[in-house]
């Protein structure tokens, strides 16, 4: 790309006269700097490693010292739109295909989509680095272009043999799968599947259990790994998907859920919270077996509970 070009498209300014007069790619990461790219600079330090790898052009949003005048040095006001702006005028020239996937959605496309031709990225710095990829899946809002939506498919793509609260087994392309992932997100595998049938994608359903699965307590609310307790808690600050978990909880008529909010949902008891340590003293209540916890997220909850008992692995 013509270095005029280049500068025009990330709304930058030439500090200096350079020698070079193209650049090849763009990127934000010094280890991946070739010789001939741009290198997009957010630490100082990283600059000399950047053009003794035969960086061609340096870009900051800071005016830094011009420590090789053979090279470009381009000022940005805005790191990320630059950023943005450069991923728009790619993605036009090269037909890339960007879409935008639910929390939950973006966790099972990265467990069970193992294809070259496809990035699961969840910041617009991995996005700058995939745009060689055909597909670029995202979990967050980006500005200025129009990007797809996961679709729900009404088609299944596998046949469920046998499904508890938290087991499934199924067949799915002629294989017999089984697998521990909640029977919530199921609607959710298929919507993935079915993206990457349409699109010619492989997946393979090895799935990360410990990312789908709740907390599990004891009775004295310390963490207790998956099978040794019938107690759990959902937690998340995603409104829809506590309305998802109370639905999950209500159809288990062996135990009693309480949802742990300061709202109101119809058909199971509400509880209001100030407190961490109010917080962990629900949670012994013995009279509830499922908690939802809206208004925090399943790490952070995890930083107040007695962690001794935990697993390694989760989350």
């Amino acid at each position: 790309m013509h270095l005029d070009n280049f500068v025009e498209i990330i709304s930058g300014k030439l500090l200096n006269n350079p020698c070079i007069s193209s650049i090849n790619q763009f990127t934000s990461k010094v280890k991946n700097v070739n010789t001939g790219d741009a290198f997009l600079s957010r630490d100082i330090n990283e600059i000399q490693e950047a053009i003794k790898r035969g960086a061609y052009a340096i870009v900051s949003d800071e005016c830094l010292d011009i420590i090789d005048n053979e090279i470009a040095w381009i000022l940005v006001s805005d790191i990320d739109l630059s950023i943005l702006k450069f991923i728009k005028y790619t993605k036009l020239m090269n037909s890339i295909n960007i879409y935008l996937f639910d929390d939950i959605s973006f966790k099972i496309a990265k467990n069970i989509i193992k294809d070259k031709q496809v990035a699961i990225v969840s910041d617009t710095y991995e996005l700058l680095e995939s745009v060689s990829k055909r597909h670029i899946i995202i979990n967050f809002d980006i500005l200025l272009f129009d990007i797809y939506f996961l679709q729900h498919s009404d088609v299944w793509f596998f046949n469920i043999i046998k499904q508890t609260m938290f087991e499934i087994m199924l067949v799915f392309d002629n294989q017999e799968y089984y697998i521990t992932f909640p029977s919530i997100f199921i609607t959710y595998l298929n919507n993935v599947i079915a993206f990457c049938k349409q699109r010619y994608i492989n997946v393979t359903l090895n799935i990360n259990s410990d990312m789908f699965l709740p907390i599990f307590i004891t009775s004295n609310a310390c963490i207790s790994s998956y099978g040794s307790s019938m107690r759990f808690i959902y937690a998340s600050k995603n409104n829809n998907l506590i309305k998802h978990y109370i639905d999950f909880v209500k159809g288990a008529n062996w135990g009693v859920p309480l949802c742990i909010t300061n709202k109101k949902y119809d058909g199971i008891d509400c509880h209001n919270f100030d407190t961490k340590e109010a917080l962990i003293n629900i949670f012994k209540d013995c009279r509830y077996h499922f908690f939802i916890v809206e208004g925090i997220e399943s790490d952070e909850l995890i930083q107040f509970l007695d962690c001794k008992d935990v697993i390694k692995s989760l989350f």
